[in-house]
Formats: structure tokens, sequence, C-alpha cells
């Protein structure tokens, strides 16, 4: 068989041959299977993440959940910058196959009921989780076309959040009719479904000939520009944080206990009704102003929240899960936009370590933050980041703006 492709039109335009893979629509059947791999992964485990503090609790594992998600966040943030050198390597398909292992083997660490088990199944995923994230950006931008990485960003995120909402309800019918390690043992497996689904998918790997990949990681991690732009990935990342976890306390002083389960799962309706919406606007219309309306919806809805009255608490938990919609579809689709093809892995480690930062930020002021202050500091801290995402794109969200952002970091990480 003739194993030589087309050229690619994706977004860097390079793309390498495989054996028995047709050519027709190449782009979105990876971004399909890579989707369904992904809800695979995330049925079994937003499933079991849903359920642990009550397990724990029953356990009587005091603190655990807690310690468990603090190592799991910091290995992911610290692990990043490698991932992304191992993405770059070996190609994101099979270090995102290799990754979902790691999921398994945390959730089955849960049956053990262990603590050192647990711990050391939460560093154990913690890199496979920087693996995961980094390879999905990774891949998501090599096997789009330019014009349709905000529509195939959109459909990614729908799967992702429908997979999540299957994964808790499928997981506490089995709890309630079995048990927590029956439903553990069960989410365990589902994950390796993924590994068949990634199986079918192009083996993307850049081209770009790198003598010392981890110069590229310093580089990246250094760079003013960059870590300018990463602040993006940290507001939301902290802000979301911080604020799901305070909303369901504030509801239920205003509104009632009953309202939560109305309110809190608009985070999974919205991105599931809107995720494609919201992604082909984005091509459309351009990411800037997807972006700008993001980051004014959560000023909007955190101002609404402070001052918490029934319906202005209403009104901002919908702004807030709407922003949280597009602004996770903003994040896996801004990389196609400023990286290219020597960066884009080294550029995505750099962002999930900054992301990742927020999260344990966000959990270590949960901790002590019980009040609507938080909502202020989230407030405070999602404006002093569109001061200088707007200082750094010279109040201008245009694509010429984009591209030449783009330019200044492929002459400056390369």
């Amino acid at each position: 068989m003739n194993n030589k492709l087309p050229e690619n039109k994706g977004v860097f335009n390079k793309l390498q041959s495989s054996e028995g893979l047709e050519t027709k629509n190449l782009p979105q059947k990876n971004i399909i299977f890579l989707s369904l791999g992904f809800a695979a992964i995330f049925v079994g485990f937003s499933g079991a993440q849903q359920y642990i503090t009550s397990f724990f609790a029953a356990e009587n594992f005091v603190n655990l959940g807690f310690n468990t998600l603090i190592i799991l966040y910091l290995t992911f943030a610290l692990s990043s910058p490698i991932a992304s050198v191992i993405n770059a390597k070996w190609g994101a398909k099979n270090s995102i196959a290799i990754a979902a292992i790691t999921y398994s083997v945390f959730i089955i660490s849960l049956v053990s009921s262990n603590k050192i088990l647990i711990y050391l199944a939460s560093i154990i995923i913690g890199f496979g989780a920087a693996l995961l994230w980094t390879g999905q950006g990774a891949y998501l931008v090599r096997a789009s076309e330019k014009k349709h990485v905000g529509k195939n960003a959109g459909i990614f995120t729908t799967f992702f959040f429908l997979s999540s909402a299957i994964g808790i309800f499928l997981l506490g019918q089995i709890i309630k009719f079995y048990s927590y390690k029956v439903a553990f043992i069960i989410a365990a497996i589902i994950p390796l479904l993924g590994l068949l689904l990634f199986s079918q998918m192009y083996n993307f790997k850049t081209k770009a000939k790198v003598q010392n990949k981890f110069k590229l990681v310093k580089k990246a991690i250094q760079n003013k520009t960059a870590i300018k732009l990463s602040t993006i990935w940290f507001s939301q990342s902290f802000v979301f944080g911080l604020s799901l976890g305070l909303i369901p306390l504030a509801t239920t002083k205003l509104l009632g206990t009953s309202f939560v389960s109305y309110l809190m799962p608009l985070f999974y309706i919205i991105p599931i009704a809107l995720g494609y919406i919201i992604g082909k606007t984005m091509d459309n219309k351009g990411i800037g102003k997807i972006l700008y309306l993001s980051y004014a919806t959560a000023i909007l809805a955190l101002i609404a929240l402070f001052i918490s009255s029934k319906s202005l608490l209403i009104i901002g938990i919908v702004l807030l899960a709407l922003s949280f919609a597009s602004m996770r579809i903003v994040t896996l689709a801004l990389p196609a936009s400023v990286t290219d093809d020597n960066n884009l892995e080294y550029l995505q480690g750099l962002f999930w370590l900054v992301q990742n930062i927020g999260t344990v930020t966000a959990l270590l002021l949960s901790k002590f933050i019980q009040s609507n202050f938080a909502f202020l500091i989230a407030l405070i801290i999602l404006i002093i980041t569109l001061i200088i995402i707007l200082k750094t794109f010279k109040m201008d969200f245009s694509k010429q703006k984009f591209e030449e952002i783009k330019i200044t970091l492929s002459k400056q990480i390369k």
C-alpha cells in the first residue's frame, strides 16, 4: 500500500506518513477519535473523582482527599515541562496512550484503601495528566486545519463535559446499588477503552530537528511574552477553581440546598450545549473576540456573586458558567494562533505549568477562605491578568496581532 499522504492542511502543514490510514477527512477523524478517547478516560475518572471525598469520609481518612489533590496538581505542574519534551520526541498520540493507563492506576488504588498506595498513585497520575493534557493540546492543534481549530476545540469540549456528566451519574448509580469499590473497579477499566480509540489516531509529530529539547523548555519558561500569555491559563484555573468551590455554599445560604442541584449542573450543561457554537463562532469572528467576551462575562459574574443577592447569585452563576465554557475553548485553541512547529509542545508545557499553579493556589486559598471575599480575590486576579493581556496585545485582538506575537515567539523559542 502506498503510505504517502498528500500535503497536510493542518495548522503547521507538516504530516508524517502512516501505513493503512485513509487520507480522506483525516483531520476530522483524528479529532473524533481524540475526543472519544478522552471521553472514555473521563467517564471513569470524573465519576471516581466526584465520589472520592465521600468515600474517604466513609473510610475515616481525614484530609486524604485534599492532600491527594494537592499532590496530583503539584506533580502535574512540575511535570508539564518534562512532558512537553516527551511529546516532542514520541508524538502526542503515544504520550496520550501511556497517560490513559495512569488514570486507571489511580482509580484502582482507591480500592486498596491504602494511604501510601493512594499517595503514590497521586504522583503517578499527576505525571500522567501532564502527558495527557500537554499531548492533547499539541495533538488538537496539529490535527486541525487552521480555519477549524475553534470548531474542533468546541467538539472536544462537548465530548469532555458530556462524558464527565455521564461518569458522575453512572458511578452514582453503581455506588447506590452495589458499593464504592465495585464502582471504582468499573471506573478503572473504562479509561483503558480509550487505548483502542487512540490507536486509530494518526501520530502527528514535529519535523523540527532539535538537538537539545530541554534548551527549548528553558527558553519557553523564561520568555517574557510567553509568560504574559500564560496568565490566561492562570486566571482560568485560579478564578474558576476558587469560585466553583464556594458557589455551593453561597447557593445553600441564599436559596437552599436543593438549588445547588439545579445550578451547579450549568457548568456541564452550557459547555455541552454551546461548545460547538462557541468554537465555530471563534473560527468565524476570531479568537480575540471570544477571549474578550470570556473575560467580560467572568468579571460581571464575579461582581454579581460578590454582591450576592438571590437574583444576582443566579445571574452570576449563569454568566460564570458561560465564561467557563468559552474560556475552556479559548485555551484549547489559542496555541494554534501563537505557536509554530518548533515550539508548540514547549509552550504547551509552560501553559499547563502555569495553569496548575493557579489550581494549587486556588485549592490552598479555598482551605482558608469560605466567604464571599473569595469572589473579590478572584475578581482582582482576573482584572490584573486582563490588564497584562491587554498590554501584551496593545488593546488589539486582531488576527494580525496574534500573527505578530506568533512570529515573535518563533524567533525567540527555536
